[in-house]
């Protein structure tokens, strides 16, 4: 009879120890699910952004581009000879005593 009575306390506690083990494989089962999640909506945002990041890069790039132009279409103006070149080309101003022609265009 000893025997069976140690026994018992013996299966009580492994049956404790088992329901604590349940317990914490549980938590730790839906923790790692949540973590899970979390890192697949992250990896989705991560990717969403780097495209958006690469479009405002590439707009940059075109902005910057433009304003190098522009900055060079400045310093060009500043110039006498260019200014009357523009003048004489886009508004067909001529000077006195000069005549403007104008060469027919091709059919095509």
């Amino acid at each position: 009879m000893q025997a069976i009575s140690k026994t018992n306390p013996m299966q009580s506690h492994n049956k404790g120890s088992f329901r604590r083990r349940r317990l914490v494989m549980l938590m730790l089962a839906c923790f790692l699910s949540w973590a899970g999640v979390t890192l697949w909506n992250q990896v989705d945002k991560i990717s969403e952004r780097s495209q958006k990041l690469s479009a405002v890069q590439q707009k940059e790039a075109e902005a910057q581009q433009q304003n190098e132009t522009l900055q060079h279409e400045i310093a060009r103006l500043n110039d006498p000879e260019y200014v009357e070149q523009k003048i004489r080309k886009e508004l067909h101003y001529v000077k006195q005593g000069e005549t403007l022609f104008y060469a027919p265009k091709p059919a095509q």
